[in-house]
């Protein structure tokens, strides 16, 4: 039987006994990191003064951070971006999200649309268990998390949605392959309410890139893009044509902002000062079930 590295017992170790002392919601500066190891994920859960970080071993990369001392603000760059989706369908009444990460998206979407309902699809359990852990995280009941694959979720429900929020990585920050096809958007697209939008998280500046937008835009091809300051997440905005069309309802956003998400840190008009058409979009044909090689794709970095 294959054992664990003395070293990843030790952190294991460490981390059970020390959390108490680490993570106890006061302000107090810590400088001690705890590492947890899933089938799907491998995350440093760190604490500066009030900020819980989850990162990734193997890059670094932040996957998510939670401010105990304000958890509704969005201190990740790309985070805050993810409501982009307002621009296009400012009043949701039901919104799906595939991955929780530390439930940034979450706290915010609950205050600024309390009457909503949020359903969160989150493949791996241990991310669920670290965010309650660690950050405080609780369920409710327009607030629920579904642990289970976010296309066989999609597959078996038959509700729709009016935004479908995707910001799902596994180990080495890689993107799902399974949620690359276009066979998924096709069952995306049919999820979404007349009016709905998908919100999608990718990373740019390498072949995956180009090839995801490629994709998603054989179902979905009325398409912007956002890209985050200080980071290369970009977020992909994308619906069905029809009229009015994105570009004319990113517009048309409501004026004044909505005061919750801007005192979260969400700059509406900002963000949508942000939104580009794709353009030259380089890909050799789209990613579908048979051929989807998404790991070697985002490999290659583009100069």
């Amino acid at each position: 039987m294959h054992k664990p590295s003395t070293r990843r017992s030790i952190l294991r170790f460490a981390g059970s006994a020390a959390a108490s002392l680490l993570f106890t919601g006061d302000a107090t500066p810590q400088s001690k990191e705890l590492v947890r190891e899933s089938a799907y994920n491998y995350i440093i859960v760190s604490r500066e003064g009030s900020i819980v970080f989850f990162r990734r071993m193997e890059n670094g990369a932040k996957v998510s951070a939670i401010d105990l001392a304000n958890p509704s603000y969005q201190i990740i760059s790309y985070a805050k971006y993810l409501f982009a989706a307002a621009l296009a369908n400012p009043n949701p009444a039901n919104v799906l999200s595939i991955g929780l990460g530390a439930g940034s998206f979450n706290r915010l979407f609950n205050v600024g649309y309390p009457n909503a309902n949020l359903t969160t699809v989150e493949i791996d359990p241990m991310i669920l268990s670290l965010a309650v852990e660690f950050t405080n995280f609780r369920e409710a009941a327009n607030n629920k998390v579904v642990i289970e694959d976010g296309r066989r979720f999609l597959h078996r429900s038959k509700d729709r949605w009016d935004w479908i929020v995707i910001d799902a990585f596994v180990k080495n920050s890689q993107y799902p392959p399974h949620m690359a096809t276009r066979e998924f958007f096709e069952s995306v697209s049919g999820h979404l309410t007349d009016g709905g939008v998908l919100a999608i998280n990718i990373l740019r500046g390498n072949k995956l890139f180009d090839c995801l937008i490629a994709t998603v835009m054989t179902v979905l091809p009325d398409c912007r893009l956002f890209d985050a300051p200080e980071s290369l997440n970009t977020i992909v905005l994308a619906a069905v044509n029809a009229a009015p069309s994105l570009e004319q309802r990113i517009k048309e956003v409501p004026a004044p902002p909505f005061p919750s998400l801007k005192d979260s840190g969400v700059d509406l008009p900002q963000i949508r000062a942000a939104a580009a058409a794709p353009s030259a979009i380089v890909c050799p044909t789209p990613l579908t079930d048979d051929f989807s090689p998404t790991e070697f794709l985002g490999a290659q970095w583009q100069r």
